[in-house]
């Protein structure tokens, strides 16, 4: 096993504007300071790798973080950064095994996994980037990373979350929140999200072995979300959850981070800058303007005009995602 080196990687840096991160300012109120300018300031390290908390370089360093930085730079149109990110994925992710090439879901520590909606949105993201960025390099690289999961990552062609790259063996269970519309692996993983019992909240993941949908008794709001805006871009309704949704955000214009799949009664009395992104993304696609902008409201409240803070890169990112649209 070895990592890449950057296989000839042409990385065209165009720097569209004397300010550094143009449409990259979406921080708290009263700030100056760009989002890249505090993700380089608060969230890498000396290799320019990000960690998962602010100021926290023994923190975990996660597939996830970049596949969601370049998300965001591709959203506010940072060439150079994005193109600095290509360079990280490549120098210190990218492993390459029997000819093909795989994404750890993490780094520094040992971990021969993948995980699907991670390499999905790293994938994404370069092939936006190819085309936004004129970088057919980009495109090469995204095929890298998908050709693997095609080959090996499914059960009965539906992906599945992972594989093991150590024993050769592909997961036995696929979670329906990495059924993100940008899967373009296995068009057959999507009719995963048709079944649903007559009930509130989706059921979590769908078990291989055991031929059945698995719930949890407690259901987290981020999981929820997704899967709603996932069965949302397939054609698929959710009225019962919709009912529940706006039922309780009409009641207490604000959503905790958990809640019992029984009663629909919170279990936690946090609120999550990223669930706050994915309810806005969904009341955006349900056509539910104030709601939505109700959302990001609250969410700015949240973080009390201090960010980063304490926040985990994951709620950080999505935060400033969602500010960078307002």
């Amino acid at each position: 096993m070895k990592r890449t080196s950057r296989n000839g990687l042409t990385l065209l840096m165009i720097v569209n504007s004397l300010i550094f991160g143009i449409g990259g300012c979406a921080v708290a109120k009263g700030q100056e300071t760009t989002v890249q300018q505090l993700v380089d300031s608060h969230y890498v390290n000396d290799e320019g790798v990000i960690h998962a908390y602010p100021n926290d370089e023994t923190s975990e360093y996660l597939s996830e973080s970049i596949g969601l930085y370049m998300q965001y730079l591709l959203q506010v149109n940072d060439e150079q950064g994005f193109g600095k990110q290509v360079e990280i994925l490549t120098d210190h992710f990218l492993i390459e095994q029997d000819g093909q090439y795989f994404v750890p879901w993490r780094l520094y520590e040992k971990a021969n996994v993948n995980a699907l909606i991670d390499d999905v949105r790293i994938a994404a993201a370069l092939k936006n980037a190819a085309k936004a960025f004129n970088e057919p390099d980009f495109l090469v690289l995204a095929e890298q990373i998908l050709s693997s999961i095609r080959s090996r990552q499914h059960q009965g062609g539906i992906a599945v979350d992972y594989y093991d790259w150590s024993y050769g063996v592909a997961g036995k269970r696929l979670t329906l929140s990495y059924l993100i519309n940008e899967l373009t692996v296995s068009a057959d993983s999507f009719d995963m999200l048709e079944a649903e019992k007559e009930q509130t909240f989706f059921p979590e993941y769908y078990d291989f072995d055991g031929k059945r949908y698995v719930e949890s008794g407690e259901v987290h709001m981020i999981d929820q979300l997704l899967i709603a805006i996932n069965r949302f871009d397939q054609g698929l309704p959710s009225p019962r959850f919709d009912s529940w949704l706006m039922a309780e955000w009409e009641e207490k214009s604000m959503l905790a981070g958990r809640f019992d799949r029984d009663t629909g009664a919170p279990t936690v009395d946090y609120e999550s800058l990223a669930v706050y992104y994915y309810l806005w993304q969904y009341f955006e696609r349900i056509e539910q303007p104030r709601f939505a902008e109700e959302a990001a409201k609250q969410a700015e409240l949240v973080t009390d005009g201090e960010v980063p803070g304490e926040l985990h890169f994951f709620d950080f990112i999505h935060y400033q995602m969602m500010m960078a649209d307002q």
